[in-house]
């Protein structure tokens, strides 16, 4: 009796596993580069339609390799008159879901990435620590809502962001894999400074993060560590001081400041206080700070009291600190309204009928 063949993913291979194995089976190893090449930059599944492959590579590479995208479960819209949002419910194979967030805006095509279901960090304002890590995306399951929403859009994505769920550095060997594959000219070819990674703080992993030339931005949320450690629990091993000395240690670039992501709550870190410290702390030729009005979809009981400040709170704190010579942008986040904004993807959902809801 044959032996059935359990397939792997295509896309969970780098480039360098599929030379050896096409080598290993008397092939050459340029046509490793070749599959690849149908897959991320013509987006072919049908490894029969890639005609400048041998006949016979094309026969084996589906015995052993699936091309199955995750299933897209469901997808919610925003339209407003700068563009539209789309949140995507998709199922992997396992049967696990996560989120995905494409953000349609002129000629800025960002999709928000998951490199995790659940996330295992605990902050008290994000959707996706409840209940906790589930387990971690391989980097064919990041690549492959790049992949997905790209065909299903019909639209080319321009930048990656890994702010979707998970923390993207506790994943950082899958993390590295994706971003290798993105960011391959001959592949998806999308540049590094495209592609921004957002993390909590997990400091001592961002020596492993290989491509050094991706955006970086660290989830802040506090001027002391206090208020920090109540929202973050990651501040007892990284806190305020280690964060500003680690910006201090990397080279000011004009281009490529670290981003400092400043989730904005009322009465907790909104005050003069607290602008006086981030001030004190950071150099503006350094950082630069993204404020994030807090996001609520109201399911999660530790953000019970938690609001987001007044609209002139938010742009005084904006105007003090571009005052003290830092660059300041405000997120008000797209897809609020389809629970698609920073903080609020949690990929849990209930079924009527046939039809899953998020």
């Amino acid at each position: 009796m044959e032996k059935k063949i359990l397939k792997k993913s295509v896309y969970d291979s780098s480039l360098s596993e599929m030379e050896e194995f096409c080598v290993s089976r008397g092939f050459k190893k340029y046509n490793a580069f070749q599959a690849m090449r149908w897959l991320y930059f013509y987006g072919r599944q049908d490894f029969d339609k890639m005609t400048d492959i041998p006949k016979k590579l094309r026969e084996i590479l589906p015995l052993n390799f699936s091309t199955e995208f995750p299933e897209i479960l469901n997808t919610m819209d925003e339209e407003d008159l700068g563009g539209r949002s789309r949140k995507y419910l998709l199922r992997l194979k396992d049967g696990e879901t996560v989120e995905s967030v494409f953000i349609n805006y002129d000629k800025r095509k960002t999709l928000c990435v998951s490199s995790q279901a659940g996330c295992r960090m605990g902050c008290a304002f994000c959707e996706t620590s409840f209940p906790g890590l589930v387990r971690n995306l391989s980097s064919g399951e990041i690549i492959s809502q790049v992949l997905l929403i790209r065909k299903h859009s019909g639209e080319d994505i321009t930048n990656i962001v890994f702010m979707g769920m998970g923390e993207p550095l506790d994943n950082i060997s899958a993390v590295n894999r994706s971003i290798a594959i993105m960011t391959e000219p001959n592949f998806m070819g999308i540049a590094p400074r495209k592609i921004t990674i957002s993390t909590c703080g997990l400091l001592d992993k961002l020596e492993e993060l290989e491509n050094k030339k991706c955006k970086l931005a660290i989830s802040l949320n506090a001027s002391n560590d206090r208020t920090r450690t109540s929202l973050m629990p990651v501040n007892r091993k990284y806190g305020l001081e280690d964060i500003a000395s680690f910006t201090k240690k990397k080279p000011p670039s004009i281009h490529n400041k670290i981003t400092l992501e400043y989730v904005m709550i009322k009465g907790l870190n909104d005050s003069k206080a607290d602008l006086k410290e981030l001030i004190r702390m950071f150099s503006p030729a350094r950082v630069k700070f993204n404020l994030i009005p807090l996001n609520k979809s109201g399911s999660t009981e530790r953000m019970e009291g938690m609001d987001r400040p007044e609209n002139k709170v938010i742009a005084d704190f904006k105007e003090k600190l571009s005052r003290a010579g830092f660059a300041v942008t405000v997120r008000f986040s797209k897809a609020q309204s389809i629970n698609g904004g920073c903080g609020q993807l949690k990929a849990r959902q209930k079924r009527e009928g046939n039809q899953y809801l998020l």
